[in-house]
């Protein structure tokens, strides 16, 4: 069955980890497919964090994120019916966002060539500036600033490497990562490998 823009059918995913955790998404789904927005909303309360985290490392915007992350869940309660099964449900809407992000970056890389803006003049500060207000009262100061450095190394990946580094920054395995890439495991392997050099070496 076709799903609808931008929102991927279901692949075969194959994990060790969150075995329970798995089953009782199949439930959720199951009942969400049968009109239970509670049940849909219990979805999203589980994973919702996961892919605004994720959204956070490719578009360096939190407020970007969260409404990508929201938009991603209408997607795909709107299209809960044609979900397969054939992959995690957290798999699934990870794509479903990951579709939303590819379209976003698009689209602001069009609107900076035509207003001839310079590119990315504004990126690597939002993150920056909503963390120092967050430095306010002194607390976490630590994790704060190594989330910035982090941030600033992650610019200097490519896109395929931003996008393998946050999902498993985020805590998706590597068969997770590369089900919602559409890649093979070895491809996340050899990406990240990449990547780990680039941000080490930038933060060296």
């Amino acid at each position: 069955m076709a799903g609808q823009e931008g929102v991927p059918k279901g692949h075969n995913l194959s994990s060790s980890q969150g075995v329970q955790h798995a089953g009782e998404d199949e439930e959720l789904v199951r009942k969400a497919v049968r009109g239970d927005a509670d049940a849909f909303g219990a979805l999203v309360e589980r994973h919702q964090g996961a892919v605004a985290g994720f959204l956070m490392g490719m578009l360096r915007d939190p407020d970007a994120a969260e409404d990508l992350a929201q938009e991603a869940f209408v997607k795909a309660f709107k299209a809960i019916g044609a979900f397969e099964g054939r992959s995690s449900f957290k798999t699934w809407v990870t794509q479903i966002a990951l579709n939303e992000a590819r379209s976003r970056l698009r689209r602001q890389k069009l609107r900076r060539w035509l207003s001839l803006e310079s590119p990315g003049e504004d990126d690597g500060r939002r993150l920056e500036e909503t963390l120092r207000d967050e430095l306010s009262d002194g607390r976490e100061r630590s994790a704060l600033e190594r989330r910035l450095e982090l941030d600033g190394a992650m610019q200097c990946l490519a896109p395929r490497e931003r996008e393998v580094a946050s999902l498993r920054l985020e805590g998706y395995s590597l068969g997770e990562t590369a089900q919602a890439l559409g890649v093979s495991v070895g491809t996340v392997k050899s990406t990240l490998f990449s990547a780990t050099r680039k941000m080490r070496e930038k933060l060296s």
